[in-house]
């Protein structure tokens, strides 16, 4: 049996705590949090990484993950669009990699038209950032260019069975600028968008030729509903070991007993699908 690279929770934990210091703990500064929590584990799960793999990550932004795969022997190449953000990835690379960590390659890309030849690439992850792109349809034409044709693809992004009509209504100024799309009032380029399974299907899977083999949701009734759109959300980037239990107790037991309610994001792995078997 392949023994791949693993990422659990706790780890992560233990890996931003190395790359930021003791303070993320406390207050996160890169928006490491419950999702992310979730995220991380189940995207390195799906990628089927060894070390001295390459993966090629979109709009990265701050993320720690590139950093914390590096730990774990992975290559990383970041694409990601702001020179700042990219910058801010190169050095955190040079202040923080050690000897024997992967290696991780900042680069200026816009995921619309990337920089790579057809077919060449085995892995790629795009954690919560495809839906603040508003051309998404080229970003998933581009997905599925450049995709190797035994390749695999992880995509996290925010979810709707049908329409969403509000996002953070009274919490934050989000309007509303076409279905299922937002942007935030006040701060340019913050565009937002929803996916229903139409969606996905249209912008996502179709471009790249490819079939969904696997799919999990989270953000159900207690972590989204009673949590993260209410007024709860000013603990949302504090005391991340809450956030930990939080994705180690509460989502399991609502991806096990609460998948009657919607989603807020969703999690899914593309892979091309066969010519022989003529799909």
């Amino acid at each position: 049996m392949t023994d791949y690279v693993r990422l659990p929770g706790l780890r992560c934990v233990r890996y931003e705590v190395a790359l930021n210091g003791w303070r993320i703990l406390k207050h996160t500064v890169n928006d490491f949090s419950l999702w992310r929590l979730i995220e991380y584990p189940w995207v390195t799960k799906q990628l089927q990484l060894k070390p001295g793999d390459l993966v090629f990550d979109i709009g990265t932004g701050t993320s720690s993950y590139p950093h914390m795969l590096a730990r774990e022997g992975v290559n990383v190449v970041v694409l990601e669009l702001e020179h700042e953000r990219v910058r801010w990835q190169q050095q955190k690379y040079d202040t923080k990699g050690r000897r024997g960590d992967g290696m991780v390659y900042p680069v200026v890309a816009d995921a619309t038209a990337l920089p790579l030849p057809d077919g060449t690439v085995q892995h790629i992850s795009a954690i919560s950032s495809l839906e603040h792109i508003p051309d998404d349809h080229a970003v998933g034409h581009e997905i599925g260019r450049v995709l190797a044709e035994n390749g695999i693809v992880i995509i996290t992004i925010p979810y709707t069975r049908s329409e969403r009509t509000h996002f953070f209504e009274a919490i934050k100024p989000f309007r509303q600028v076409e279905r299922n799309a937002f942007v935030q009032e006040g701060k340019l380029g913050s565009f937002f968008r929803f996916y229903n399974d139409q969606d996905i299907i249209e912008t996502y899977v179709e471009p790249a030729h490819a079939q969904v083999t696997a799919w999990r949701g989270f953000g159900r009734r207690v972590l989204n509903g009673m949590y993260h759109e209410t007024r709860c959300n000013r603990y949302w980037r504090r005391w991340v070991l809450k956030d930990w239990l939080l994705a180690q107790i509460v989502h399991p037991l609502e991806e096990r007993f609460g998948t009657a309610t919607e989603p807020l994001y969703v999690m899914f792995k593309m892979e091309p699908c066969l010519k022989d078997q003529g799909l």
